[in-house]
Parts: C-alpha cells; structure tokens; sequence
C-alpha cells in the first residue's frame, strides 16, 4: 500500500505520552489471531482505544514512541489509524514503519498543540503540522528524498523490486 506524501492528513487525535512500548502497541505475543489483536491494540495504555478508533484518526505521542522490540506499527493502521506523529520515535519502529509505508513522522513541540480528541492536520509538503481550532502548529521533519521514494512505492520490498527492474532494464 503506497502513501502519498503530497496529500495533507486531517484526523482526529488520539494523544498518547512518552515511552510507548511495542508491547503494548501490538501485543501479538497474547493475541496471535489478527482480529483478536485489534481488539487488544494500545488498551494497556488507553482501555477504551480499540473499540472507539475510527478509521482516519491520527495517533500523536510524546518522546521515544515504539520503544521496546522490534515489532511494527502495522496493527496501528489495520484498527484505522492514518498516521502517527510524535514528539521522537524509537529508531527501529521508525525504520520498521518505513519499510512497511505506515505514515509516522517526527514532530517535536507536536503534544503541546493538540488535546485528545481535537482535530490535526499534517501537512508534509509544507513541514507544518496544524491544529485547525487554535491555529497553533509546529515545524514536521522531512525524509531525505531516498525514504520518500520508499513511502511513494509503498515500502522497502516495493521499492527494490522497482528499483531492481530499473536497474536490469539498462543492459
């Protein structure tokens, strides 16, 4: 599934603080069955997250998000998450969700603009993301061109098969 960074992301916020751990986030380990899984995302930390996600809301926390194991975030778009934004992530979620194209994107200052339940808007062409209701926003950091290519394919598999036909098309 490719993403298309050009687009802006509008959704409701469900705002999370710092260190949340993989564990938690996906604790496939207690719920191997895929749809027993959704039923269980993040409630160690919000009970009522799993069955009141909407497909579209936005996911914002605080430093050091996916700590832990090296489980991805994919179970986060599966129960209707459309992005991830955080004050720092940890550097293996943050390449994991890359390689898988699960929009996350780092925003420090991001929890002091928006309250739980409050609508967002990220804006990755601009750098900005935006609380429409105050009009307060913060700056958003940029991939390099490399990891955008990656998003647009629809993650690192995608992108080197695409990349392994180019390159074999030339001789």
């Amino acid at each position: 599934m490719s993403f298309d960074l050009n687009r802006v992301i509008r959704g409701r916020v469900w705002k999370f603080g710092d260190s949340i751990e993989t564990d938690a986030i996906n604790p496939y380990y207690r719920y191997p069955d895929a749809e027993e899984l959704k039923k269980h995302t993040m409630e160690a930390y919000r009970p009522e997250f799993p069955g009141e996600v909407k497909p579209g809301d936005i996911l914002v926390a605080g430093r050091n998000f996916g700590c832990g194991s090296s489980r991805p975030g994919l179970v986060l778009r599966e129960v209707g998450i459309v992005a991830i934004i955080a004050e720092s992530v940890s550097r293996l979620f943050l390449r994991n969700n890359i390689a898988r194209a699960m929009p996350i994107f780092m925003a420090p200052g991001i929890t002091g603009i928006v309250r739980d339940g409050e609508t967002l808007e990220i804006d990755y062409p601009q750098g900005i993301v935006c609380n429409p209701a105050t009009g307060t926003s913060v700056a958003l950091r940029k991939f390099p061109p490399l990891i955008e290519q990656v998003f647009q394919c629809g993650g690192l598999p995608e992108f080197a098969r695409q990349r392994y036909l180019a390159e074999t098309r030339r001789f």
